[in-house]
């Protein structure tokens, strides 16, 4: 599931027989790269970044096992000429591409506000193609989209196992140093990415994170074994309508907090009530996407090659 890393080998010198377009920068430093990872030397040093997956198979639909990482990141130490023991990794991205029953998009929209990310969407031709979600500090992100769209539309060959299939790739992404000592509790180095306990962990946080993100679309039940009110079934009517247009739900809110109708109290209340809906199981359930995608990330995260 390893895959975009960010290393930095502190004094070291890269070996550029293998680097057929380096570019000297001046006396010290220059860039140049290695298929698709890039390698800069710099006064102190030495920068490498990019996707191991693709680096070492050409493509990263597929997932590295543990084993992979490992023989990606001893190919890096040949052909670079620098031990990657010391390499200390200042960015890590672990993804999984899903291959789903469903059109990509009917997942992505599912995807909700969660309160302490912010949320973003890509959409191309009025179709929603990719939800980013990132911390306020940019230390932790995920990334939610149509992987067959992003390929084709760089022009890229779509491996035969993924072929006219619905490809939904989620991203989690560990995006500055002091980001991976806040979830390791010390620094890692690239050896330690194909270790089991770190390769474990990275698959939890990976599992938590995509967990973390409130998911809409779930199924508002009507309890048909008692007399219901008129008040009961506008309430829950209101539950259905916002599970299902929940776009259109937050767009109202965001024009009544601008128009100053909403008050900062009254928006936390309004927030907390979503939140308490979602979690109150005896009225809606999850919604059968999600439930099948879930069903996916904990059989990828159950197992450890």
């Amino acid at each position: 599931m390893i895959d975009k890393i960010r290393l930095r080998v502190e004094g070291a010198k890269a070996d550029t027989a293998h680097i057929k377009d380096w570019r000297r920068l001046d006396t010290h430093t220059g860039t140049g790269h290695l298929g698709n990872v890039k390698i800069s030397q710099y006064l102190d040093g030495v920068g490498i970044i990019g996707s191991l997956a693709k680096y070492l198979n050409g493509e990263n639909m597929t997932p590295l096992t543990r084993r992979g990482v490992e023989t990606a990141i001893r190919k890096l130490e040949t052909e670079t000429g620098i031990s990657l023991g010391a390499a200390i990794v200042t960015q890590i991205e672990v993804g999984k591409t899903c291959v789903v029953k469903r059109c990509p998009s009917e997942y992505i929209r599912l995807f909700g506000d969660p309160p302490r990310y912010g949320r973003h969407e890509y959409r191309r031709g009025g179709m929603v193609e990719t939800v980013n979600y990132s911390t306020p500090h940019g230390s932790y992100s995920l990334c939610v989209y149509d992987k067959a769209a992003e390929m084709k539309g760089r022009g890229a060959k779509i491996p035969a196992l993924f072929e006219a299939c619905n490809c939904l790739r989620i991203e989690y992404g560990i995006d500055r140093r002091q980001g991976i000592k806040a979830r390791f509790g010390h620094d890692l180095t690239a050896y330690d990415l194909f270790e089991y306990e770190t390769y474990r962990r990275l698959q939890m946080l990976f599992l938590e994170s995509y967990k973390a993100i409130p998911k809409t679309g779930r199924v508002v039940c009507l309890d048909k074994a008692r007399q219901v009110t008129p008040a009961e079934l506008e309430k829950q009517e209101a539950a259905a309508y916002r599970e299902a247009h929940n776009d259109t739900h937050l767009a109202a809110i965001q024009t009544l907090k601008e128009a100053g109708a909403i008050s900062d109290k009254n928006l936390e209340r309004i927030r907390e009530r979503d939140r308490r809906q979602r979690r109150d199981y005896t009225t809606s359930d999850v919604s059968p996407l999600i439930a099948e995608l879930d069903g996916i990330l904990e059989r990828v995260v159950s197992s450890v090659v």
